[in-house]
């Protein structure tokens, strides 16, 4: 199979390797972190073993890698946006029964 075949079998790309991080087994152990150490708000690797010495299979990356992004940081921006494959799409609305802050995301 050559790559155009490929290409026309796969339209969408492959999802990036770290999906697989996502385990339901560290994402308890990334929990079992943050109860261990919530006063320290970047844990690196070598923290995160000590912590978790108890456990098996504490994996060599950092844990936190799996906690979800900010999104906070955007709405601090007096225009706040942010840019999806070229277009800008601003989170400010204008429509003022909108209420963003009362969404969860």
């Amino acid at each position: 199979m050559d790559d155009e075949e490929a290409e026309l079998r796969n339209p969408f790309p492959s999802p990036p390797s770290h999906y697989t991080n996502y385990s339901s087994r560290n994402l308890r152990l990334l929990a079992l972190l943050r109860e261990r150490a919530p006063n320290q708000s970047d844990v690196n690797q070598y923290e995160q073993h000590d912590i978790l010495s108890d456990q098996t299979d504490v994996p060599d990356w950092p844990l936190t890698q799996l906690e979800k992004p900010r999104v906070d940081w955007i709405l601090e921006e007096p225009d706040a946006y942010y840019d999806v494959f070229g277009d800008r799409w601003f989170v400010r609305t204008l429509d003022p029964s909108f209420n963003f802050e009362s969404q969860s995301i």
